[in-house]
């Protein structure tokens, strides 16, 4: 009787984290078309009416290539760690952790848990070897853009703007940038610190186990990257093209509405909103990144209307155009098992 409550009780909570997710989607869609009340919702239009189909392709060509290197960064990571995976399974686990990033908040931690959970059942990799591995590819990742939005601030604060909301946001932005930066380095330098902090949760000791044995693996493949510069420089400039790519595909946009700002500009403006988007407000950051790409591009001359244009393209890139594509392989997937399953009950 206990088990059966017990199990009523996780469907209830699951059907209502799944009305949440809905409800937040939906919250997220009307945050935009708000924000596309307050443009102009006309003048946003025909903005996006006069965007070259070509270079609407082009992007989205650009974030398969963001994709694949992404792949190949783990590709890389897992042979450092000792395991050499095909890259098409990499792709498959990372496919369907991009699915589910994209419907849940924090934009990433749910599909972190997602890749975790389907490097063991695919792979065969203990909790803690897969754990580490995908900490260990947004560690890296994570460094670089943090560098990058702190470099994006300072720039914005020393051509843009000093003051009123924008300062505040910014500085937000930075002291959370930094706080990341100094956990990072506190992981490295002092391991004990933190195996000390976990002694003192109160859960079983398998599950400190783990945990410990996570770390210490994570905290061992850093040492060995920083310590071996070839390995070291290859994941920073692979980092660094990953995310130079996010800019160059905002500046191609921006350009394609004839809108006349810099490259480097169009690259502070990604990155901070990147960085707000991260947050977790919303599922996938919907109408929170739209509204921060309005927010920082405003202050540079760009009309609302216009940054408006921007946002629902670059989103739609880099967005709902992998949203679809991972959708559409999950789908795929399900077909393929259903078609299985009927050959072998023939």
């Amino acid at each position: 009787m206990e088990r059966e409550q017990q199990y009523c009780y996780l469907l209830t909570l699951k059907g209502v984290m799944r009305m949440k997710r809905v409800s937040l989607f939906i919250v997220g869609i009307l945050l935009v078309f708000l924000i596309l009340w307050q443009a102009d919702f006309y003048e946003v239009l025909e903005g996006l009416k006069d965007f070259s189909i070509p270079l609407l392709i082009t992007t989205c060509l650009l974030q398969l290539i963001t994709i694949l290197t992404i792949n190949f960064q783990w590709y890389k990571l897992a042979i450092q760690m000792g395991e050499r995976i095909p890259l098409r399974k990499i792709l498959h686990i990372n496919l369907i952790g991009t699915f589910v990033e994209s419907i849940t908040p924090s934009n990433k931690a749910g599909g972190e848990l997602t890749k975790v959970l389907l490097l063991r059942a695919k792979l065969s990799f203990s909790t803690s070897k897969a754990t580490a591995l995908v900490t260990l590819q947004k560690t890296i990742s994570s460094t670089v853009f943090i560098f990058l939005n702190l470099i994006a601030i300072m720039w914005f604060l020393l051509t843009i703007k000093r003051e009123g909301l924008h300062l505040q946001v910014l500085l937000i932005i930075f002291f959370c940038g930094v706080l990341i930066l100094i956990l990072a380095g506190l992981f490295i330098l002092y391991p004990a610190k933190f195996y000390n902090l976990i002694a003192k949760i109160p859960i079983s000791e398998r599950i400190k186990g783990k945990i410990e044995d996570t770390i210490f693996m994570l905290r061992n493949n850093l040492k060995e990257i920083i310590e071996n510069k070839k390995i070291l420089w290859e994941q920073i400039l692979l980092s660094l093209l990953i995310w130079i790519l996010f800019p160059i595909k905002a500046y191609l946009i921006i350009k394609g509405l004839s809108i006349d700002i810099s490259f480097v500009a169009a690259g502070v403006v990604t990155y901070l909103t990147y960085m707000v988007g991260m947050l977790p407000l919303l599922p996938g950051g919907v109408g929170t990144v739209e509204g921060s790409i309005v927010f920082f591009l405003l202050p540079m001359g760009v009309a609302a209307s216009d940054g408006m244009a921007v946002a629902l393209i670059l989103r739609f890139v880099t967005f709902w155009f992998v949203f679809l594509l991972s959708a559409c392989y999950m789908g795929y997937q399900e077909l393929i098992k259903v078609v299985r399953s009927k050959r072998i009950a023939k």
